[in-house]
């Protein structure tokens, strides 16, 4: 079986499309090469990804350009010649499985803050301390 696990950037925001009777999300993934070149660069391999079905929906969803993301799937080679002449070649993986991107600190702090302005008990007055014994477990 040919599968694949990268994690990487997103590229650019996933777009959408239409196939037959399922909707298919494209995304590009930059994944960062191992070594380092000759100036101590690291280079970075592009991977074209699809999702198909409702997972797509999810990817349009949560995926954004700049998100950090680990996605796994069926990979494939396609190999074509470009208007110069030249051979081309990408990679390309038809994602079964992805992981959702984390989100930066600042936005999760916001996200906690806002949360906490819903809290009805935020100002209901002195705190409660309760020690071990007051449990009853």
């Amino acid at each position: 079986m040919r599968t694949m696990t990268i994690s990487g950037n997103i590229g650019k925001d996933p777009t959408t499309r239409q196939v037959g009777s399922s909707q298919v999300a494209d995304f590009t993934v930059a994944v960062r090469q191992n070594r380092p070149d000759r100036n101590g660069d690291y280079g970075v391999d592009w991977v074209r990804c699809s999702v198909f079905g409702k997972r797509a929906d999810t990817i349009m969803k949560y995926f954004h350009k700049g998100d950090n993301v680990a996605v796994s799937g069926q990979w494939s080679v396609n190999q074509w010649t470009n208007q110069q002449g030249e051979p081309q070649f990408a990679v390309e993986l038809n994602v079964n499985d992805f992981d959702l991107p984390q989100r930066p600190r600042q936005q999760r702090a916001n996200n906690q803050s806002s949360q906490r302005s819903n809290d009805p008990f935020a100002n209901s007055g002195d705190s409660i301390d309760i020690t071990d014994d007051d449990l009853p477990f």
